[in-house]
């Protein structure tokens, strides 16, 4: 597919077919990305409040948000912590960025109705040398195969041409993915439940913004290693609106995944266990992994993988399933999953004692 990159100071129109899987481009130069976590959250790794311009700027993103989606019957749903915001009534902090998530078979009406209120399907990738960002404004068909590029919605003028003049711009999309019997799909491609892949709306500032399932918002949130994901879960159970059949909910596809993922080890370990044999050394068998699922990008031999070979090598069994055990201990991975379990274990009893607060504080106003 041939593509032009065109000049974003260029005064010449540009026009894309919506419909049109072919693509134009634009290369801008990206800035250094800030470190939101140095400037937004404190010591304690709670959110900062939010100023007062940051919130006439969340306010005015959010309305460009409901207008954006006005009208439609598509099954969208705001993604993050913005959630947590709109289900509490104030914001916890400001939220820089915008997720949404769309599915898969309403791709063509997605895009004809953000053709109609000023925007377009965008995917982005970043060159690694320069730092420059590539925009390819795209169909849906081509948005909807991406696999390597980050799918965007951005807001363009009526010549087609990207702007810069619109608080809401550069929309992260996520799309559900599903299995073949139409289940919805969450990490390691288990099944996850289908009211977490549904709207809830809910009114803001005089807009309809649909919003994720609390169980789904806190799901991920438990998926993410920032320093303050645990404060905004504290928060979210401060809402009120997570239930513990919610929890109880998130523990049963955590469990899923710790299978799903033993599973995988088991596919991608056999074409290895195949070709060791009983001549080779540690160090032979750890070049095994390179360029495999367990070590992209790579072509150094992980001390790791040396380490299972060692320990393959002195129990003179390189099973698939010796292999698995091995490197269960090796990663600790059954430390990690009892970890997991712990935290959701924590946060039942949190969600338990918030409920209980609700029922003093409802006889107390009875009373």
């Amino acid at each position: 597919m041939s593509q032009e990159k065109i000049d974003l100071t260029k005064k010449d129109p540009v026009t894309v077919d919506p419909e049109d899987g072919e693509a134009h481009v634009w290369v801008q130069a990206q800035p250094p990305w800030e470190d939101f976590a140095s400037v937004n959250v404190d010591q304690e790794a709670k959110r900062k409040p939010a100023t007062p311009e940051q919130v006439k700027e969340m306010d005015k993103r959010m309305a460009e948000l409901g207008d954006a989606f006005a009208g439609s019957k598509l099954n969208w749903h705001l993604d993050g912590a913005l959630n947590i915001s709109l289900l509490a009534g104030k914001y916890i902090g400001y939220h820089k960025d915008v997720d949404v998530s769309v599915e898969q078979t309403e791709l063509a009406q997605l895009e004809a109705q953000l053709f109609d209120h000023g925007y377009g399907l965008f995917l982005s990738s970043t060159n690694n040398e320069t730092g420059e960002r590539q925009l390819r404004r795209v169909g849906f068909r081509v948005f909807e195969d991406s696999e390597k590029e980050h799918m965007l919605i951005a807001a363009i003028d009526e010549r087609g041409k990207l702007r810069d003049d619109k608080t809401l711009n550069f929309v992260d999309v996520h799309v559900v993915a599903r299995n073949e019997a139409g289940e919805a799909l969450g990490c390691s491609d288990v099944v996850i439940p289908e009211k977490w892949a549904k709207p809830y709306p809910v009114e803001f500032n005089g807009k309809q913004i649909n919003l994720s399932h609390p169980g789904k918002v806190l799901y991920y949130k438990l998926h993410q290693d920032r320093n303050y994901d645990l404060t905004d879960i504290d928060r979210l159970v401060e809402t009120g609106k997570l239930s513990v059949e919610d929890v109880d909910d998130i523990a049963a596809v955590y469990e899923a995944e710790f299978k799903s993922n033993i599973e995988k080890a088991r596919k991608y370990f056999e074409p290895i266990s195949a070709k060791i044999t009983a001549d080779m050394t540690a160090e032979q068998i750890a070049q095994l992994f390179i360029r495999t699922e367990f070590q992209r990008g790579s072509d150094e031999v992980n001390p790791a993988f040396v380490e299972l070979g060692e320990q393959l090598i002195a129990s003179g069994n390189s099973s698939v399933e010796n292999m698995i055990a091995v490197a269960i201990e090796i990663f600790g991975m059954e430390e990690k999953n009892n970890k997991k379990r712990a935290e959701i274990l924590k946060i039942r009893k949190a969600v338990e004692a918030q409920a209980e607060l609700v029922q003093v504080r409802e006889q107390m106003s009875k009373s």
